[in-house]
């Protein structure tokens, strides 16, 4: 029934070859795919995907090392960490996600995401490098952004903390002074006694006070325990 389509697909799959079907998927990505030697300059063999966009070299640039590695883009603070989670991969024999910054062709630093793998031979040793490089300077932007606004939440919080503790203090000299209106109040007899209720209430009232203050404090206390966490 469908005769018409299916010789058009037939078509279509014998006009394109797997390497420009593949290459097509890519240039959809946000980042390139990339297979590589393993070898000091980490040298790209196949490269597909916006690989110019992201990194503001062509892949013409990067395969064999023709103008420069792909791995004397990256930030020289990354290259020992990204270095250790390869070797770390390749020891595993198992994949690795990174993070890492890169520096453009003009000179802009990039931030990317690494999700790769080693490619073993029949005798059990690396053969190849493989994997997803990805443009993740969004992602950053934004975690950047939330770590800024939960700064700006614990330095609030700090400040809360603070005053609540100078309240604590004020609280303890009303205390202590209802303390001694007290016992002047008892030394004074029956003309105090009005003093000494008025005292009373003070400092029932400081304990009251004083009680919420611990309580805010023990609260902000945790919320900063939290932004913390998340922030980690």
């Amino acid at each position: 029934m469908n005769t018409d389509y299916d010789q058009q697909d037939m078509d279509s799959s014998q006009t394109e070859s797997t390497a420009q079907i593949y290459e097509s998927i890519a240039n959809r990505m946000n980042g390139f795919l990339y297979r590589s030697r393993r070898d000091e300059s980490f040298t790209m063999l196949n490269l597909a995907g916006v690989v110019k966009k992201v990194t503001g070299y062509s892949d013409k640039d990067l395969l064999n090392n023709s103008r420069l590695s792909y791995m004397s883009l990256i930030h020289q603070d990354d290259t020992e960490r990204l270095e250790a989670v390869i070797k770390q991969g390749i020891k595993n024999k198992a994949n690795w996600n990174v993070d890492y910054r890169i520096k453009r062709a003009d000179g802009v630093i990039q931030w990317v995401n690494e999700h790769g793998g080693p490619v073993f031979d029949d005798l059990g040793e690396v053969a190849f490098i493989e994997g997803v490089i990805a443009d993740i300077s969004q992602r950053k932007t934004e975690e950047d952004e939330r770590h800024e606004k939960m700064e700006d939440v614990g330095d609030t919080s700090s400040q809360i903390i603070n005053q609540t503790q100078k309240i604590l203090q004020v609280l303890k000299t009303l205390k202590m002074l209802s303390l001694n209106a007290s016992i002047e109040a008892a030394r004074a007899g029956e003309a105090g006694r009005g003093f000494a209720v008025v005292a009373d209430q003070v400092k029932e009232l400081a304990d009251e006070t004083g009680k919420s203050a611990q309580s805010i404090t023990q609260l902000m206390g945790e919320l900063e325990a939290k932004l913390a966490e998340a922030s980690e």
